[in-house]
């Protein structure tokens, strides 16, 4: 059987992730996956998929419990099983659509062939720690090559602890030579002392039995006066009863005669009277709602009347309605008329004025165009550069002369060179030191920064320590502790909900299952023994009534037991015919019963069925209560484990986050105290990097405090004071030379502008004479008269416009008074001559609102004055609904007219209220007469003399008093008796020596029981070993000396068996020299692969006889060197020809040497 494809579509962080594993030359899977990429996550979902999820897995952390999917597609032979694994309790396995799939789930199983994840995980799974556990084996002081071939071979690697383990317990149970440290001898020496402790405390039996008689007699004495008192103190109870319910049995008899005298009122209902209140109610405001309604009628009609309609101005009222938007344009088209016109006038004003400033007489004059003014503004634009040029030539030319003075002045000026060569030396050494007080500055912020980022640590630490000091020296759990305390706890709260929701199950059950009694009960009505019992109860107490009075013909007396249960008014006035219908209806209940047996016994079965849940349910009970304390028990552990430290500690996860914060402040704690040490080095050689170099600035005083960056800065300074120098003089001298260049050139350049600017002045001319102005004015002037231009075009531009826009408005507002004609004409109105258009406009919008208005207000006082008329028929039907409820009193009543039945009313009321206290007196009586019945308690009162009821309760008192003076000496003589009697023995030690005897034998006999069981499972265990050797021996070693032999690279030739000092046989390796070596001599990573060479042995011996499974191995060679790990790899390729193998790891290294060296033997896959 071989995984084709894995496909992870729900599973930890991974979603729709699929590996598919192509065979090679061999069936080796290399699967490489950087750290927290999911490699372990990938290698747990081949375990889950072939065995199902785990009922608590931890790689819920993205997708809920529900939603975990693991698919995958399996090879084994012909056979294919393509299948996904979900989380659940049953029906886990499902196909590749998604549904049940039980033929899936067998044939997986038959594929597997028995093998349950833990021989899966034992025999097929490889890691580093089972390598490491293995070798350990091999090499530990007792193991043989038994132990190690069935270490190996099976993959138990902790076989040896185990056996150790079981010898260990075993001693301490038993062994030939006693000792008080193991269990057996310690319960026989307990025996020993309590037969002894039985023989010294024993007693006679004849003594023994006389005190006994005496106790008996001293008791019997003292439970007849006992007795005696009861039945004073009961007669007394009695008296005092009656007593109690004298007066409320008064006023039962009173209550009783007054209901006799309202007996002939007729039963009227509770809520007679609000009925009738609220019927005369009802009619009296129905006839004031009537008027009021009819009063608004009328003035509703009178106000029709008034409301006058026009249709004709009404149906205009759009075309009115836009005359009235237009109207407020209209305004403002007059006054825009009025102001086109002065804006026109005072255009053609301006007009004349220009031609005036221009010297123009005729005013038909054409303008200039557009393009002329543009040529000539450019050729006045120019006449300003032109100058410019010129007087700039002048300029430069006169600065250039003064330059070369000044650099002349500045070259004498100049003073002698200074040597700084051993300074810039210095200077080039530092520089290649770099900036040391900027790193120093840069370490001590590294110390603020750790400094605060230890505050900032230890802010965040809770629970909350002092200083980084005190954390170091905390005693705090291992992280492994932590996590089993999680592990712990999260199994108890899971266990205590699982519980807990059995619990709530179990009582949901109960409770359907109750209820399902009750309902079948109802529906069979099965005759119950408690209905027979009470009918033979009522037979009895009948039967006690007829012979007390007529057998033995007396009447009863307070000493007579009253008839449970008590008997009804008719059973006490004709007791003998009571007494033969209860003794009817018993025989009839008893019948039916025989006869509905069956029935009678399925109920009986259904109500054991009820028993049991409720018993399950009290178990489920008990075990949640023990869950409960469990978890309490374990988190009051988790308290005290960190005790030693101090601390208040959250939950396990929280305390797992405060190790890391802790162990990063532990680690920011170091970097500071690294970082402090480079700090004092660097202010060192700061020192002496000063002193240097005031020595070669020609300080005199070395003890200064100026900052090594500043006196660096002044050597640079010095250095480039030194060097500008030298540079200044070569400057001024190079400058001087490009001086004298550059006036020769700005000489030329001078003449050159001068003839420019004739030659303006000839263009200038003939442009102005073109536009008909003055030929000789200058440029300004010129500009000033092309501004005139100007304005004047664009004044005649905007004239024009004007004159158009005012045609427009004009035009506009004609077609406005068209359209107000005909509205005045279609609604029969006339203008009024004296008023403009707008103001006709706003009276007849005026006057369409008001008829708007009269018309709306029509229309609702029509509707109101409808809907008045349905509130008047309303209120009769109402009011004749009042009148039906009165006469139906009435009639109920027996009266003729509502001042009768208010009558009659008053004394039903009086008969009800007077029911109400009957049975709140009976209440009393019931309380008042210790649950007996009421007519009874009447009875007992009326038959009493209660006038001397006190004598009689103190004569009974009187002689309680007098049983009481003898019920203590009693007492005293029977405590007596038994003190003499419990004395006879001394004390109980003789009973507690035979309790502690049984209890000795007990442990003695447990402690045998499990000295045979641990024993004999060691020796099995041993047997075991040495058969699976006598077995496996030969095959085991001869093909895992090939495999260790490949493994080392030839280092070991072969494995063999070697007796040691104990004459025990050892496996150890033999070199090609034919020095034999053991495991405990080998180093761990050879002992890890005489381990690892023994495992694969096993697992091709297994493969031979049975289907193959896959092989996972993870991450087998950490500690190999890369030729060791090569062979490794190409051992596992070798057992990959067999079965497939899967090797997980996180080394990029690792995969891209097993790719290059092993080719196509190995199949790459990346996470």
């Amino acid at each position: 059987m071989r995984f084709a494809q894995l496909d992870l579509l729900a599973y930890g962080h991974f979603t729709d992730r699929r590996l598919v594993f192509v065979r090679g030359a061999t069936d080796l899977q290399l699967v490489f996956g950087a750290n927290e990429a999911g490699k372990s996550t990938a290698r747990s979902a081949i375990g889950d998929f072939l065995f199902g999820f785990p009922t608590q897995t931890e790689l819920n952390f993205v997708h809920a419990y529900n939603a975990l999917r693991i698919g995958a597609r399996i090879e084994a032979g012909e056979a294919e099983i393509e299948a996904i694994r979900k989380k659940g309790r049953k029906n886990t396995l499902l196909d590749a659509e998604g549904g049940p799939a039980n033929t899936l789930e067998t044939e997986l199983d038959r594929q597997l062939a028995g093998a349950d994840r833990a021989f899966f995980t034992r025999m097929f799974s490889l890691d580093h720690e089972g390598l490491r556990a293995g070798g350990e084996t091999l090499a530990a002081a007792d193991a043989n090559a038994d132990t190690a071939l069935l270490s190996a071979g099976s993959g138990l690697a902790d076989v040896l602890a185990e056996r150790e383990a079981l010898v260990a317990e075993a001693d301490g149970l038993w062994a030939p030579n006693a000792s008080q440290n193991r269990r057996y001898y310690q319960a026989e020496a307990r025996l020993k002392t309590a037969d002894a402790d039985i023989r010294e405390h024993e007693v006679t039996v004849g003594d023994w039995q006389r005190r006994r008689e005496a106790f008996d007699a001293a008791e019997a004495h003292y439970e007849q006066l006992a007795e005696r008192r009861r039945a004073l103190d009961h007669q007394r109870l009695e008296l005092e009863r009656i007593r109690r319910v004298a007066r409320p049995a008064r006023r039962y008899r009173e209550i009783e005669a007054e209901l006799a005298e309202l007996k002939e009122t007729p039963d009227l209902d509770v809520d007679a009277r609000p009925a009738f209140e609220r019927a005369c109610q009802t009619l009296e405001s129905s006839r004031i709602a009537i008027a009021s309604i009819q009063d608004q009628i009328a003035a509703i009609d009178a106000e029709i009347e008034t409301l006058v309609d026009e249709p004709a101005l009404r149906e205009a009222g759009d075309t009115i309605e836009r005359l009235a938007e237009q109207r407020g344009q209209i305004a403002t088209d007059r006054e825009r008329i009025a102001e086109i016109e002065r804006e026109r006038a005072r255009l053609t004003q301006a007009l004349d004025r220009d031609r005036t400033e221009l010297g123009w007489q005729d005013e038909h004059t054409p303008w200039p165009s557009a393009t002329a003014l543009a040529q000539a503004r450019r050729i006045a634009t120019d006449e300003a550069t032109l100058r410019q040029s010129v007087a700039h030539a002048t300029n430069n030319l006169q600065n250039a002369r003064e330059a070369d003075a000044r650099l002349a002045d500045e070259l004498q000026s100049l003073g002698d060179s200074r040597d700084t060569a051993a300074l810039e030396a210095w200077l080039t050494a530092t520089t290649r030191e770099g900036d040391l007080e900027a790193e120093l500055r840069s370490v001590q912020a590294n110390v603020d920064r750790l400094d605060r980022d230890i505050e900032r640590r230890l802010a965040a630490l809770k629970p909350a320590v002092s200083d980084s000091d005190t954390l170091a020296g905390l005693a705090v759990p291992a992280r492994e502790r932590v996590d089993e305390f999680e592990t712990e706890l999260a199994d108890a709260s899971e266990a205590h909900k699982r519980h807990q929701q059995r619990l709530d199950e179990l009582s949901d059950e109960v409770e359907r299952a109750r209820d399902a009694l009750a309902r079948r009960r109802a529906d069979e009505a099965l005759p119950s023994i408690e209905a027979l019992q009470s009918s033979r109860s009522h037979r009895d107490a009948c039967w006690q009534l007829v012979r007390r009075r007529y057998v033995e013909k007396r009447e009863p007396d307070l000493f007579d037991q009253p008839e449970t249960p008590a008997l009804d008014k008719a059973s006490e006035k004709n007791p003998v015919s009571a007494f033969e219908r209860s003794t009817q209806a018993a025989d009839e209940l008893a019948d039916a019963r025989f006869d509905r047996a069956e029935a009678i016994a399925q109920d009986a079965e259904r109500q054991r069925h009820v028993a049991e849940r409720e018993q399950a349910l009290e178990q489920a009970t008990t075990r949640r209560d023990d869950a409960r304390a469990r978890l309490d028990g374990l988190r009051t552990e988790w308290k005290a484990l960190w005790l030693s430290a101090d601390i208040e500690p959250a939950s396990p996860a929280a305390m797992r986050d405060w190790l890391d914060r802790r162990d990063g402040l532990l680690t920011a704690r170091a970097d500071r105290i690294e970082a402090v040490a480079a700090r004092d080095d660097l202010a060192a050689r700061i020192d002496a990097q000063r002193i240097q170099l005031l020595e070669l600035l020609g300080h005199g005083d070395k003890s200064t405090h100026t900052a090594l960056a500043v006196l660096i800065e002044q050597a640079r300074q010095t250095v480039e004071r030194e060097k500008r120098r030298s540079d200044e003089r070569r400057r001024i001298e190079r400058e001087r030379g490009d001086y004298a260049r550059r006036i020769d050139t700005l000489l030329s350049e001078h003449r050159t502008a001068e003839a420019a600017l004739d030659d303006w002045q000839q263009r200038w001319h003939a442009a102005l004479a073109e536009l008909g102005l003055d030929a000789h004015l200058d440029a300004d002037a010129g500009r000033a008269a092309l501004d005139v231009l100007d304005s004047a075009r664009e004044h005649a531009r905007t004239s024009r416009d004007l004159a158009a826009e005012q045609a427009d408005l004009v035009e506009r507002r004609q077609r406005f008074e068209q359209r107000l004609a005909q509205v005045l004409d279609a609604t029969g109105r006339t203008a009024n001559e004296n008023e403009a258009a707008e103001q006709s406009v706003q009276r007849l919008n005026a006057a369409l609102r008001d008829a708007q208005s009269r018309h709306d207000r029509l229309q609702t006082r029509q509707s109101d004055r409808q809907r008045q008329g349905e509130q008047i028929a309303e209120h009769e039907a109402t009011r004749a609904e009042a009148q039906r409820r009165i006469d139906a009193l009435c009639r109920q009543a027996g009266v003729a007219d509502a001042q009768a039945l208010e009558s009659v009313i008053t004394r039903a009321e009086r008969r009800r209220a007077l029911a109400d206290e009957q049975a709140a007196t009976a209440d009393t009586l019931a309380e008042q007469g210790d649950g007996r019945a009421v007519d009874n308690l009447i009875a007992a009162v009326e038959a009493s003399d209660l006038d001397s009821l006190r004598e009689q309760i103190d004569a009974l008192a009187d002689q309680l008093e007098d049983v009481d003076d003898e019920l203590g000496p009693a007492r005293d003589a029977r405590n007596e008796a038994r003190a003499d009697f419990e004395a006879i023995g001394g004390d109980d030690r003789a009973v507690t020596a035979a309790a502690e005897r049984q209890t000795a034998l007990a442990d003695m006999q447990d402690a045998a029981e499990r000295y045979l069981r641990v024993g004999t499972a060691a020796l099995l265990l041993k047997w075991a070993g040495q058969r699976y050797a006598m077995d496996k021996q030969r095959p085991l070693i001869e093909r895992g000396s090939a495999l260790m032999n490949q493994l080392t690279g030839g280092a070991f030739e072969r494995l063999a068996g070697d007796f040691d000092e104990r004459d025990e046989l050892q496996i150890v390796g033999v070199r090609a020299d034919g020095s034999h070596v053991r495991p405990a001599g080998m180093s761990e990573g050879t002992r890890d692969q005489l381990y690892l060479a023994l495992r694969i042995a096993a697992i091709e011996d297994y493969l031979q006889r049975a289907a193959p499974l896959p092989v996972v191995a993870d991450d087998l060679f950490i500690n190999f060197d890369d030729e060791r790990a090569l062979a490794g790899l190409d051992v596992l390729a070798g057992l990959a020809e067999k079965t497939q193998v899967l090797f997980f790891t996180h080394h990029q290294h690792l995969r891209d040497m097993a790719a290059e060296k092993l080719g196509d033997r190995v199949q790459t896959h990346e996470l």
